[in-house]
């Protein structure tokens, strides 16, 4: 969506040295589009979206070999379901994990982004 509205200010007006965005364009495919087509992207800081007591997704690790996450506390994260949102065009993957009673002082993990 994002592309072809630049392919045509591109043929209308010419290249752009800067694209500037609103928050909803924040993404790291239109980053990576602008760059490498030497466009420097304009776009809003965001704050980080995780609720406090609730772990964020740079606390997981991603086991390639075996293709799951691992909480902190080394369980796999079991998949549960996808929720595309339509409206910004992503998919959140959600997974859950049983914290083990030795980590019950932990914040219990509800669900990741992806």
């Amino acid at each position: 969506m994002f592309e072809p509205l630049l392919e045509k200010v591109i043929e209308n007006s010419g290249k752009p040295s800067a694209v500037a965005a609103d928050a909803g364009y924040k993404t790291p495919a239109i980053a990576q589009y602008l760059l490498e087509n030497e466009i420097r992207p304009a776009l809003p800081y965001t704050r980080p979206r995780t609720k406090d007591g609730y772990l964020k997704k740079h606390d997981f690790v991603y086991d390639e070999h075996y293709d799951c996450y691992l909480c902190p506390q080394g369980q796999v994260l079991k998949y549960s379901t996808t929720t595309r949102k339509a409206i910004v065009n992503t998919s959140l993957i959600h997974y859950s994990v049983t914290i083990a009673p030795s980590f019950l002082n932990v914040p219990k993990v509800k669900n990741i982004r992806s």
